[in-house]
């Protein structure tokens, strides 16, 4: 249950007053302690504690925890302790009485260049500490930058979605994010981590606060840009024309799609928002960063050289082979020797994309995984009959490996032929689809 006004904890040492809100698995309460000082107590909501994977949640939410007892600053929301026994497991947190930036620029619309850039800065330093310490927030966004009403300093809170990574380094996170502020690389399970994740979440958020607009989600942006070839992010000086070419041209390298397109650290980015120490012209009208298909990347920074090798020598029995363990390594299962159902749904569309390019640009349109959804589609996704059509069953017989057709006159869509393992090509033939291809 929901604790009520005048519930005291700890024996009276704290006493709550109200609740200040719900996000995610946590509700958060305000609270005064036995010396009359107001805090923030957040704790594990109803939807944690009532789920079998209470243990998991918990476990989180005491990793945020430690999160913040590491990175102490003055842009930071302070962690005053932590209390976890058997029956209670909290937070005591500084209580900020201000206004989120998100609720500032409803209220007043866009902010001058001057004063956005003035809590970026504050909030760019704190997050240089963030990330010393082997984290990121993974969750910066107007709502969660606070205004400290006595001062108006900008203090960065909620760490719910903050997590460990290396620098380029393959990590596991959940696939959340705010949707706008999180960059593509958040939309992968399975992905290189880096402190450009946050360069994005911190462009979105000057971009937003410039031009009163939350940008289209990196999503949107990606499926855009494969299907179309255009980006449907505007440049923030296109939408309030007294942003700077400067400014304006570090947000949009800040937002790059592909995460080795941004700048890799908070500094780097900072040095983009810094005036040019010459008088040389700048240009007045930019565009969006992305000189090369995002298609063409991977999520986990693999590298496609040998099968393109292949591919482009038309030796389809090797690139074959090298696509299986391609895969296998894109999803850290070498060690298996085979991907199971949450592989496969949650496979880096960024590698899925890079494939089916590779394949379907050196057949000229021959083979390729998109051809081979598009099969399925038309086999009203019957899995023989698709087999059918490609070439992998021969009068309603199975054909093996050593039989199947490793040249160009092959069946249309008759490789990769990785899709012949039987139940999950339907996972596969989803995540094409969800991927855009």
């Amino acid at each position: 249950m929901a604790w009520q006004p005048g519930e005291q904890l700890l024996n009276g040492k704290y006493t709550i007053e109200s609740e200040l809100g719900q996000g995610g698995f946590g509700i958060t309460y305000l609270a005064r302690d036995d010396r009359d000082r107001p805090f923030a107590i957040k704790t594990l909501g109803r939807k944690a504690r009532f789920t079998q994977e209470l243990v998991k949640y918990k476990e989180e939410f005491l990793k945020e925890a430690d999160c913040l007892s590491r990175c102490i600053h003055p842009s930071i929301v302070r962690l005053e302790e932590v209390i976890d026994t058997d029956s209670l497991c909290c937070m005591v947190l500084e209580y900020i009485d201000g206004t989120p930036l998100a609720r500032l620029v409803k209220q007043k619309g866009r902010l001058s260049e001057r004063e956005a850039l003035f809590y970026t800065y504050q909030i760019a330093d704190a997050l240089r500490l963030v990330h010393q310490q082997g984290f990121l927030h993974r969750d910066v966004k107007p709502m969660n930058i606070v205004l400290r009403q006595e001062r108006s300093d900008a203090v960065l809170i909620d760490f719910g979605l903050a997590r460990e990574f290396s620098q380029d380094g393959v990590d596991i996170h959940p696939k959340q994010g705010s949707r706008g502020f999180a960059p593509l690389e958040q939309y992968d399970m399975r992905a290189v981590r880096g402190a450009y994740t946050d360069v994005y979440g911190l462009a979105a958020t000057l971009y937003s606060l410039l031009t009163a607009k939350v940008p289209p989600s990196a999503s949107s942006r990606d499926r855009s840009w494969v299907k179309t070839q255009t980006d449907p992010l505007l440049p923030p000086k296109t939408l309030n024309q007294s942003v700077s070419d400067r400014v304006n041209a570090a947000i949009l390298k800040g937002l790059a799609l592909v995460p080795e397109n941004r700048p890799q650290s908070i500094d780097a980015w900072l040095e983009l928002l810094q005036e040019p120490s010459d008088s040389s012209p700048q240009p007045t009208e930019m565009t969006p960063a992305i000189p090369e298909i995002v298609s063409s990347i991977s999520a986990v920074g693999m590298d496609y050289t040998t099968l393109e090798t292949l591919l482009a020598a038309g030796q389809w029995q090797e690139a074959d082979r090298e696509t299986d363990a391609l895969m296998l390594r894109v999803a850290g299962r070498e060690a298996e020797g085979r991907l199971n159902i949450e592989d496969v749904k949650h496979f880096p569309c960024r590698d899925l994309r890079t494939l089916d390019r590779l394949w379907t640009e050196y057949s000229n349109g021959h083979f390729g995984l998109s051809i081979q959804r598009q099969m399925w589609s038309k086999s009203a996704e019957d899995y023989e009959q698709l087999s059918d059509r490609l070439g992998w069953r021969r009068d309603q017989e199975w054909v093996s490996y050593a039989d199947l057709t490793f040249d160009i006159t092959a069946p249309v869509g008759h490789l990769p032929s990785w899709g012949r393992r039987g139940r999950l090509w339907s996972f596969l033939a989803t995540r094409l689809k969800k991927c855009s291809l």
